[in-house]
């Protein structure tokens, strides 16, 4: 794999997982932000951060998901409560 196309692995798929879900969701703010998370992850972002981004956007898809009416079992819960934190 070309180091171009490595760079935007986790954009490419946030929008895959993104045009799984109805229009209104797929261009909403929060999706926009998903992506943006996506592309700041692809930057290759030091340790600490990249395990801050990747918990929001996991948030933002869970959110998303749940917004379309997927399946509760198809999405993890990643909010602090479920996590016992």
């Amino acid at each position: 794999m070309k180091a171009v196309e490595r760079s935007k692995a986790v954009e490419r798929a946030a929008r895959a997982e993104l045009k799984a879900l109805p229009v209104p969701l797929r261009t909403s703010t929060l999706a926009a932000a998903v992506l943006e998370l996506a592309r700041r992850l692809d930057g290759d972002p030091a340790d600490r951060e990249a395990a801050q981004l990747a918990r929001e956007l996991r948030l933002g898809l869970a959110d998303l998901r749940r917004q379309a009416g997927v399946d509760d079992e198809e999405v993890i819960d990643v909010r602090a409560g479920a996590l016992g934190a």
